[in-house]
């Protein structure tokens, strides 16, 4: 998926208010949730508990090409996002965010 689509998908996605930003807050509510967004600024030790998390509860990880900051402005945030999970995102939607 290129930058453009992902931002507009992450706009849409952030409409609907069911997502958490935040490696704690991901980390907390990882129960329910459909995708685990990753950018490239996660420090790797971080990162290992992230994938722990979502592995226990069957939630596949999206690593994006993007880092904090460029995430921070797609979901409209003052300050670096460097994690994010979805709750209401659609089967055809997850395809093509795991492409």
């Amino acid at each position: 998926m290129d930058t453009a689509s992902l931002s507009k998908f992450l706009k849409d996605s952030m409409k609907s208010g069911k997502y958490a930003i935040g490696a704690k807050e991901c980390i907390a509510g990882m129960k329910g949730v459909k995708a685990l967004l990753l950018t490239r600024s996660v420090p790797p030790a971080l990162e290992m508990k992230l994938r722990a998390e979502a592995k226990k509860h069957s939630v596949p990880v999206v690593e994006l090409p993007t880092t904090s900051a460029e995430l921070a402005k797609m979901v409209g945030k003052p300050y670096k996002v460097s994690t994010v999970t979805l709750r209401s995102v659609s089967e055809a939607e997850l395809r093509q965010l795991l492409r």
